[in-house]
């Protein structure tokens, strides 16, 4: 059976097939664009016009930091079309407004005549009620407490407006409210906020009344602050919480061993112990692998000196511009690496009288170095001795002052005004460890323990001054 088609009926047939195409081009159009986006007024204060002309009717003013919903744009995105917090529907300059959208995924929006009653012809601006923050990361936790030790309970992302209810005591996490009514606190660093976190109120627990709002402002859902959950560390002995990013867990403690595995942002690890200076801390991770970490990437409620020494050991950094490594101490002995100006060492041992130093570099190669290119806060007596004295070795630090005089005073601080906190004798040998940026005070270590501050022109240096650390 064949069908037969007038030239009448085929052009019927192909008009409906464009139609229903078209159709469902505008159909994907549309749903490609964006129903509303929150913008922020970044003017003192935002006139809102009945139509896309500016000498239409002003229906609502809109202070700055305010909210408000766009909704819509006219066809060349030159006006947009909003929500005022006061739930008025009007025209305002995009310009005005900040916001993390493209305009053109705002629909198109046709709205004759005027959307709501005009205000009087010379109206009040409406002062901003609620402080704002944009995030300024990809996704950002909302917790249930300022920490991240606290559960979390949802998420915002990139560009999302929140508002900023209150902080806590030092104006590290703020406690916001999301465009869904959701409460919780965030971290302030990843919030680009309207006004100065330390301007807002501190929220803790016993805040239990509201502000009251100005007259004709639509409150937010009640806001209930959360009740503190006592932190982790502070309720389980001798824990702590990884404070940055991803942290490394090594064999050794320094930066010299090898990684065994690393610990996340927020996880929980259990102390085991310390080096000598307490500088790297041995741990146990949540699945049982021990390690090294740096105990500057941890916050606890432990006073870790109290924690036992399981490594003896301490940090050092070189305070030379190449330092030797060598096979044994002493300045005729091989060369097994070099470590460069800065570079951090790990202190193993020393020679029985301190001018010598075990120590293990950034390259895990382990080999004796000049302690007087070593720079190190710690006492290397707590070192354990490795070594006899080396034959011929003057002594660390420096020699007899070469000035006139035959004692010169210590001082706490690297002026003359300074209190006196000690003398220096003529011929005493004193360890070195730091100076001034013009190199015209040394700080140096007695050999009873006594620190302090002394003029370079009263001390003979083995090394070059400009070698030493600045340290002020």
């Amino acid at each position: 059976m064949k069908l037969k088609f007038s030239g009448k009926t085929f052009l019927i047939a192909v008009f409906l097939l464009v139609s229903l195409l078209l159709a469902g081009q505008v159909m994907a159009l549309e749903t490609r664009a964006q129903v509303s986006a929150p913008a922020i007024v970044n003017v003192s204060s935002l006139t809102v016009h009945a139509t896309a002309d500016s000498a239409s009717a002003v229906v609502d003013v809109v202070g700055q930091n305010q909210v408000v919903t766009m909704l819509g744009r006219n066809s060349d995105a030159s006006w947009v079309y909003v929500r005022t917090p006061n739930g008025i529907l009007g025209w305002a300059r995009p310009q005005s407004l900040t916001y993390t959208i493209n305009l053109f995924d705002l629909p198109t929006v046709n709205v004759p005549g005027t959307t709501a009653t005009p205000l009087p012809s010379s109206p009040t601006p409406v002062n901003p009620t609620y402080a704002t923050g944009v995030v300024n990361t990809g996704a950002l936790n909302v917790r249930s407490g300022p920490g991240v030790q606290f559960s979390v309970k949802t998420a915002v992302y990139f560009g999302d407006i929140v508002v900023l209810l209150g902080r806590n005591a030092d104006a590290t996490w703020v406690y916001i409210q999301t465009t869904n009514a959701v409460t919780g606190w965030v971290n302030q660093r990843y919030l680009t906020p309207s006004v100065p976190i330390s301007s807002l109120p501190v929220v803790d627990a016993s805040v239990s009344t509201p502000t009251p709002l100005p007259p004709g402002v639509t409150p937010l859902p009640t806001v209930i602050p959360p009740t503190p959950v006592t932190p982790v560390p502070t309720t389980i002995p001798n824990t702590a919480i990884v404070n940055t990013a991803h942290l490394n867990v090594r064999s050794g403690p320094g930066v010299g061993y090898v990684r065994v595995t690393a610990v996340d942002n927020g996880n929980l690890v259990s102390l085991l112990g310390r080096n000598l200076d307490t500088s790297w801390l041995n741990i146990r991770t949540n699945n049982g692998q021990q390690g090294w970490v740096n105990t500057r990437y941890l916050t606890t409620g432990t006073n870790v000196a109290n924690l036992p020494v399981t490594a003896q050991s301490g940090t050092g950094a070189v305070a030379a511009g190449n330092l030797n490594i060598r096979s044994t101490p002493g300045a005729s002995a091989g060369i097994t690496t070099v470590a460069s100006y800065g570079s951090a060492l790990t202190l193993l041992g020393r020679t029985s009288d301190n001018t010598w130093l075990m120590v293990r570099a950034n390259d895990g190669k382990e080999g004796w170095a000049n302690a007087g290119y070593v720079s190190t806060a710690m006492t290397i007596s707590l070192l354990p001795v490795l070594s006899g004295p080396v034959p011929g070795q003057p002594p660390v630090g420096a020699p007899p002052p070469v000035n006139t005089g035959n004692t010169t005073s210590l001082r706490s601080c690297p002026n003359l005004t300074c209190p006196v906190t000690g003398s220096v004798y003529s011929g005493l040998a004193v360890t070195a460890t730091g100076r001034t940026a013009d190199s015209t005070w040394v700080y140096v270590v007695l050999s009873n323990g006594q620190q302090g501050w002394i003029q370079a022109q009263y001390v003979a240096l083995a090394v070059p001054i400009t070698t030493l650390p600045i340290l002020q």
